[in-house]
């Protein structure tokens, strides 16, 4: 896995991306690359609710260049150094009227701030500040060959069926130019889950996977499939900054707060094993238009180094040096494991629903009553008390209303515990 996700790094990292825009198609193609994802278009000038999708922008150069012909900034060099959407421009400025659109992070003055200007037309370049302190008094060519067109937003989905209707949206977005934790590590994520998800046996939940451009990809995708996912929707989440340093992941909470993967993460908060952030609509990902008032969709977002948390967040300090591909992988297993568990966090019910099950009849429960014989299947060597104690709890409280982490509750012991019987019962075909 690492090796593979090595090479698709090293692809993906230089590709100069935006909303619409080769890159974007070209990244796109790489991501999705024989895993049978649909790509959908909507185009330009299209109304989405309150938004306009915008027109494809390309760039073949831009660079600013002093009196000796030096490029003092150039596009050719690093991607970033063009705001992005930036309209075409050609000629001389004065260095004061030049200053006005030069962006730089002067606390950090070896890195390169990431700027755009999608909706409002602008031109603008970024810089480090070492290279603006190198700036003088005196005329400056400035030079940027774009282009707007009409063409078509895309976003790719891929719909993994399961045994029920319900659906589990997992999205992350694909538009930002040369970033590693902040635009990259969602789509390689997500394309390893399919890929794991895909060899579950006996999916329950159908699973759908988005990739878009930020925001205007999602309210186009959410256009088109909101009903759908107002019926059918059980939960889902963003993926995005998966590769950073922390060691616990973090989960932003749906609006809602009562999906199944919001109930799952806030037990796990209880454990300590994950971080908790509640809903805040004014910062974040696509998760804001997913949860967006009377739509409030069961929307959560996952991360390992929140967006605005790290230093290195929108510049060109986010690289494969900062975004360690070891964590990524780490953060793929781990998501995973919670989406296994997710899929038996729906309510439990029994096949046989009235008075209690006969336990002996499916070597649960010795035929000489005594809990110092009691038996299980496959493991004897647990406290066979606390697991009968397991079973009844389960099998009373099957009532279609609860589920393994109110049973984790109840008698407060670990959640694995819990799942392991559960298994056993669903196995025995007493559990639905």
């Amino acid at each position: 896995m690492k090796e593979n996700i090595n090479k698709l790094f090293d692809l993906l990292f230089p590709i100069n991306r935006s909303l619409i825009n080769s890159g974007f198609d070209k990244s796109l193609n790489i991501i999705c690359k024989n895993l049978g994802f649909k790509v959908e278009k909507v185009r330009s000038g299209s109304k989405v609710f309150d938004w306009t999708v915008p027109y494809r922008w390309e760039i073949k150069d831009g660079y600013i260049e002093d009196s000796k012909k030096i490029k003092i900034v150039d596009f050719k060099k690093n991607n970033l150094s063009v705001m992005g959407y930036s309209s075409p421009i050609n000629k001389f400025l004065d260095f004061k009227d030049l200053k006005k659109n030069l962006h730089f992070i002067k606390n950090k003055p070896n890195w390169i701030p990431y700027v755009t200007s999608y909706y409002k037309k602008n031109w603008g370049f970024s810089l480090s500040y070492n290279n603006f302190k190198k700036l003088k008094k005196g005329k400056y060519k400035v030079y940027i060959n774009s282009s707007f067109e009409k063409n078509y937003l895309k976003y790719g989905l891929k719909i993994l069926k399961g045994k029920s209707n319900k659906i589990i949206l997992i999205s992350t977005y694909l538009c930002h130019p040369s970033m590693a934790n902040n635009e990259l590590s969602g789509p390689l994520v997500m394309r390893e889950l399919i890929k794991k998800i895909k060899n579950w046996k006996n999916r329950y939940y159908t699973y759908y996977f988005l990739i878009n451009p930020e925001t205007i990809g999602s309210i186009c995708f959410i256009k088109k499939y909101h009903k759908i996912l107002k019926k059918n929707m059980e939960a889902g989440m963003v993926l995005t900054c998966l590769g950073g340093k922390n060691s616990k992941l973090s989960y932003k909470m749906s609006r809602k707060s009562n999906s199944s993967l919001d109930k799952l993460f806030t037990y796990l908060a209880s454990k300590n094993k994950v971080k908790i952030r509640e809903f805040d609509p004014s910062s974040g990902s696509d998760e804001r238009q997913f949860c967006s008032s009377l739509l409030n969709l069961p929307m959560g977002q996952i991360a390992r180094d929140v967006y605005g948390a790290y230093e290195q967040y929108h510049t060109s300090a986010d690289n494969k040096k900062y975004m360690n591909i070891d964590q990524l992988i780490n953060s793929i297993n781990k998501i995973e494991n919670y989406l296994e568990i997710n899929e038996i966090l729906r309510p439990l019910e029994r096949a046989k629903p009235y008075c209690e099950i006969q336990l002996d009849k499916y070597d649960l429960y010795p035929t000489i009553s005594s809990l110092n014989t009691l038996k299980y299947l496959n493991d004897k060597s647990k406290d066979h008390e606390d697991q009968y104690k397991i079973i009844s709890y389960i099998l009373s409280y099957a009532d279609k209303k609860n589920n393994i982490i109110d049973i984790s509750k109840k008698l407060d012991v670990d959640l694995d515990k819990v799942i392991n019987i559960y298994h056993m019962l669903h196995k025995k075909k007493i559990l639905i």
